[in-house]
């Protein structure tokens, strides 16, 4: 500003000059400030424009993807939808065919329950047809045994009777015969000839082992002829043993006292197998153990007593033949006897070979 009034400092007020000085000035400062601020607005505004062009080109490709991954999404969706209809339509499918089966296999199962049921009552008719016959073949073949025993009975003079009392085993008269020979008794047989007793145990051999054949029965001890001679040995013995004679002379005491206690054994066995118990005290009672057994026969209460076990020992019954060759008033065997007897047993492998250190004072041999 020209004006020195106007220069000075503080001052109070203007000339004209210098306030139309300070208006273009202030107007030149104003359409500086005016430009300026047009710039930066335009400036602002291309800028902004480029935000938003590029906030839209953003929103619109998450837009283009949030578009494309809900179309993948309903796509799958729709698969899964045809898959869960596909599941669905085998899954009737199943149930109906389960259905089905299970009706067929309801149906089959009755069908095999009435065949069955008709197959076990069939099975049954014919079981109790077979037991029948079985029974009435039983029968018969016990009666036509019954017939031919008697038969062989009358033949060789065994009288069949009836015990008088209750007891089956009814004590002997002594007068028991076959073929005609009266059987000794057990306190008389040392008294009888040797050849009187080798008949009597020839006539009970043939008894006894035709009734055997009758029966059909296989025996403790089988009976073999040697020559003219009669023998006996084990007959569940594998190895190859000495054998028993059935027939007595001076040489031969203890190996006769064995076979017969073997022959008699057998007999014992025999009617047990007939349901006829032979009590040790009535084992040498031959001729009446050959009727107990024939009458057995007719005897149908005695075939429960079969399934009972046979507890006769066999040295039980070599120890009463002993006594029957015993001394009169003696209460054991002789000792040369014994002593025979044993090597006899230990021959026939009847006895353990331990029994060699026992004192033959102890009875108690170790029969197998």
């Amino acid at each position: 500003m020209k004006c020195g009034v106007c220069r000075a400092a503080n001052p109070r007020s203007y000339c004209g000059a210098c306030i139309r000085d300070r208006i273009c000035q202030h107007d030149w400062l104003v359409d500086a400030t005016n430009t300026v601020r047009r710039g930066d607005a335009a400036q602002k505004v291309e800028w902004t424009s480029m935000r938003v062009q590029q906030l839209y080109e953003y929103q619109s490709r998450r837009l283009q993807a949030r578009r494309q991954r809900v179309t993948a999404l309903r796509d799958r969706i729709q698969v899964r939808e045809q898959q869960i209809a596909a599941a669905k339509q085998l899954h009737s499918e199943m149930l109906d065919q389960t259905a089905s089966q299970r009706e067929r296999v309801h149906q089959h199962e009755q069908g095999a329950m009435q065949l069955l049921e008709k197959s076990a009552q069939e099975a049954t008719k014919a079981f109790n047809k077979s037991a029948g016959q079985c029974q009435r073949a039983h029968a018969m073949l016990r009666q036509d045994r019954g017939i031919l025993a008697e038969a062989l009975c009358g033949v060789v003079g065994l009288q069949l009777r009836l015990p008088a009392n209750d007891d089956v085993f009814s004590s002997m008269d002594g007068q028991a015969r076959l073929f005609g020979l009266p059987w000794p008794g057990s306190d008389d047989w040392a008294k009888y000839p040797n050849e009187y007793i080798n008949a009597c145990v020839n006539h009970c051999i043939h008894v006894f082992s035709v009734l055997t054949h009758y029966f059909h029965m296989r025996l403790p001890f089988h009976i073999l002829k040697r020559g003219s001679g009669l023998f006996i040995r084990p007959n569940w013995r594998l190895v190859d043993v000495d054998e028993a004679a059935l027939s007595i002379d001076d040489s031969n005491r203890g190996s006769f006292v064995v076979g017969l206690s073997m022959l008699l054994y057998d007999i014992a066995f025999m009617c047990h197998l007939q349901g006829v118990r032979v009590p040790i005290e009535q084992i040498t009672d031959v001729v009446e153990n050959l009727r107990q057994a024939v009458l057995a026969l007719s005897h149908r209460e005695n075939e429960a007593r079969i399934r009972l076990p046979f507890t006769l020992d066999v040295y039980s019954v070599v120890q009463e033949i002993m006594k029957m060759y015993s001394a009169p008033g003696d209460t054991e065997p002789d000792a040369t006897l014994r002593d025979q007897v044993h090597n006899v047993l230990r021959q026939l492998h009847l006895c353990d070979d331990a029994v060699d250190s026992v004192d033959y004072d102890d009875e108690n041999w170790a029969i197998i």
